[in-house]
């Protein structure tokens, strides 16, 4: 596959470290962006996650955890840049689309520093990028199981040692502010919730050229397994 729309300096992963949003800041959120010369990957994991070290599926989650699991961000799709404006097209989104544009105005501070500001909305984050995440940078189309056991498209990505894999759900969300929103105000089934959060992001590193080991994922069980990468 031919990759070639992005500018060299924003190719790699990127850990934010601010999102100043008003008067609330928040440093604890855990978020990283892999971003390849047309796709990317982004993941948002909220601080203070409750435990999940008895569950080895989704369905075998409490509704209390099942709803953490919905305060969860993350999204897949083709970037687009013109000039320092910067646009995330969400193929695939974990939360449900809120109708607003993902774009904002980028600057590099350094080469591995850069801020970024929100045009449609008001906010600033700091992203940092992950020394030599530009390296050995590809990513696949491929396919992944999802809880019904049917094969979905997915997508791989590398960088470097590390990997990024995502598999979005086969089912389509309410329209809602958010995953939260949409749970409460519809109030679903157990089982519609399981198909509305089957979207999985998992980051990890690279054990070998067909293995990986989840470091970070939307299912938090996922976590210290092993993927494999061909």
């Amino acid at each position: 596959m031919s990759l070639t729309n992005i500018p060299q300096p924003y190719l790699g992963i990127w850990r934010r470290t601010l999102l100043q949003e008003m008067d609330v800041a928040d440093t604890s959120t855990f978020v990283l962006w892999l971003q390849t010369a047309l796709y990317h990957v982004d993941i948002r994991i909220p601080a203070a996650r409750p435990a999940f070290n008895t569950i080895n599926h989704l369905d075998e989650c409490s509704f209390e955890q099942l709803s953490w699991l919905a305060t969860q961000q993350g999204f897949t799709g083709i970037t687009e840049v013109n000039g320092n404006i910067t646009k995330w097209i969400r193929e695939h989104d974990f939360q449900p689309s809120n109708g607003q544009r993902d774009i904002g105005k980028i600057k590099f501070e350094t080469d591995n520093i850069l801020f970024e500001t929100g045009i449609d909305t008001n906010y600033q984050e700091i992203w940092e990028k992950v020394p030599d995440s530009h390296l050995k940078l590809s990513v696949k189309q491929t396919t992944g199981e999802n809880r019904h056991t049917k094969n979905v498209p997915a997508r791989l990505f590398i960088a470097n040692s590390t990997f990024a894999y995502v598999r979005p759900r086969n089912t389509q969300l309410p329209k809602a502010v958010s995953l939260s929103a949409a749970i409460n105000t519809f109030e679903p089934s157990k089982d519609v919730i399981l198909d509305w959060l089957d979207f999985e992001i998992s980051f990890g590193e690279i054990t070998d050229e067909d293995h990986g080991y989840i470091t970070h994922s939307t299912f938090p069980f996922r976590e210290g397994k092993q993927i494999k990468l061909s």
